[in-house]
């Protein structure tokens, strides 16, 4: 790889039930407590002023049940961490990151973060808006012209949409095609042709009037590369990524040598033990297809760089991604109209609060009003283990008024 508490409560509730996207261990340690150190001594160093940003109660209990959780062995490893106007209030890494070659998670431990690639691929999405380059109500099929004519499934006919499908309806998953309505074939062979075949597929619903969570953010990637010439891991790069300093993230890896530090995927065996459900070797192969939806790796001190520009309103460390107008049009709810709540993006209710998770149990929060965030990495697949829900309720609540 490329060398406010606002509503905490009811926002804990929504997080908790929206998100849904065998190695035996010897020992499970909680191999990095230099970690949970690091955390104590950076909120020492702020001083006083931590005491009235975070609730230490509460991020005990929230440590508490993490170190559990590995002890307990419904997940192999955790990295959590929360920050609020650039002070640390929680930072810890618990646990391996690949079992069978006791290997303890790191904040550069690489994680398959799966549809938390989307948020990233419309913030990239947004800086060409901001330029002029798209509006969020022309058709797709100005540069997708294989959307001209999308037609729709009523019953056993197929009648031609009264609605043309826009950017936004991309952003918003309202373009009225879910991942359950179809599968791509050649999705592997190059997003065009993903984009093609996809458009072939009838829809579900009418354009703009049904959420149907699924592709719709491959889409967008198809579309920005027609609109720069550019692969989308390309565009990623040049106006997120590179300008963020995120050099750990990208669609595979690149290094061999970055294996050793990427985290393995795990799933629950019958017997209910942790078992290995897809081998990390895979990653290195570089897809000929970019998907905007579900595609990247990244590390929690990568992420978290993208967390803190959208918690800081569109900059960061001197270089400005989005303007703070824009972050604030991501985060208002653009389904109001068709009684759902969604962003761009991701999940936002007008609030100032964005967030969204990966099919990896991966998840983050950013509340811009209070400049804060919160993410939570780990690596498992076919089960939802009970610490993730703590960690939607708990670390909202650690934030003080």
């Amino acid at each position: 790889m490329i060398p406010h508490r606002r509503a905490s409560l009811l926002l804990a509730c929504l997080l908790s039930s929206t998100l849904h996207a065998s190695c035996k261990q010897e020992t499970m340690t909680h191999a990095p407590v230099q970690e949970q150190h690091a955390t104590d001594s950076l909120r020492k160093d702020a001083g006083e002023n931590t005491k009235t940003q975070f609730d230490d109660e509460i991020i005990g209990e929230l440590r508490q049940t993490m170190q559990t959780a590995v002890e307990e062995k419904t997940l192999s490893g955790i990295v959590v961490m929360i920050e609020r106007d650039g002070v640390v209030g929680y930072r810890e890494t618990i646990g391996l990151a690949d079992i069978s070659a006791k290997k303890p998670m790191r904040m550069d431990t690489l994680f398959r973060i799966y549809s938390m690639t989307k948020p990233i691929v419309a913030v990239a999405a947004m800086s060409l808006w901001e330029e002029g380059a798209f509006t969020l109500d022309e058709p797709i099929s100005k540069h997708l012209p294989e959307w001209k004519s999308p037609k729709i499934r009523v019953g056993d006919e197929l009648v031609p949409a009264k609605t043309a499908i826009t950017p936004r309806h991309l952003m918003t998953h309202s373009m009225g095609i879910r991942k359950g309505d179809v599968s791509p074939r050649q999705h592997l062979r190059s997003l065009g042709s993903f984009s093609r075949e996809l458009a072939e597929q009838p829809l579900a619903s009418e354009p703009g009037t049904r959420y149907r969570y699924g592709y719709s953010i491959d889409v967008l990637g198809r579309y920005l590369e027609v609109i720069e010439g550019k692969s989308l891991d390309v565009i990623l790069r040049e106006r997120v990524l590179d300008p963020l300093g995120m050099s750990d993230t990208e669609f595979w890896i690149e290094d061999e040598d970055d294996l050793e530090r990427t985290a393995q995927l795990y799933t629950k065996s019958e017997q209910g033990s942790l078992r290995l459900a897809r081998s990390k070797r895979l990653l290195t192969r570089k897809p000929k297809a970019m998907l905007g939806g579900q595609g990247l790796l990244s590390t929690t001190d990568d992420y978290a760089r993208f967390c803190r520009m959208m918690a800081n309103g569109g900059s960061l460390d001197g270089n400005t991604i989005l303007e703070p107008e824009t972050i604030e049009l991501m985060q208002q709810d653009h389904l109001k109209n068709i009684k759902r709540t969604y962003g761009l993006g991701g999940w936002a209710d007008g609030s100032g609060t964005y967030y969204w998770g990966g099919a990896a149990g991966t998840k983050f929060w950013v509340s811009t009003p209070d400049k804060a965030f919160g993410l939570f990495m780990v690596q498992r697949t076919g089960y939802e283990p009970p610490a993730e829900k703590v960690f939607q309720r708990l670390s909202r609540q650690a934030l003080e008024n």
